[in-house]
């Protein structure tokens, strides 16, 4: 691939997620296929009834010479009396450069 011009992704170390979000992300990506997403980035909260968890991911596709890329990952965890379960909202790709 020609350099010039092109934005090139740094090389990522995976962040370390809180516990429960940690076992959370595990159990919903597991059911993603096509795709292996790395947490990189712990980015925020939001309060609602539950708690949203945005996760900025690094994505790399299972695919031969894959390009990597990254994306804002959404889980929704209910409430501690609604069980507390996690489910993934959305996964929003983050668009690099211009």
């Amino acid at each position: 691939m020609n350099e010039v011009g092109n934005w090139i992704l740094e090389e990522f170390t995976p962040c370390e997620l809180p516990k429960e979000v940690a076992a959370g992300f595990a159990q919903v990506m597991a059911h993603i296929t096509g795709v292996n997403y790395t947490p990189v980035l712990y980015a925020a909260t939001q309060i609602v009834a539950g708690k949203n968890h945005m996760i900025i991911c690094e994505c790399i596709p299972v695919v031969l010479n894959p390009v990597r890329s990254l994306a804002a990952v959404y889980l929704y965890q209910a409430l501690p009396v609604e069980g507390g379960e996690f489910r993934l909202l959305s996964v929003e790709p983050i668009k690099i450069g211009m």
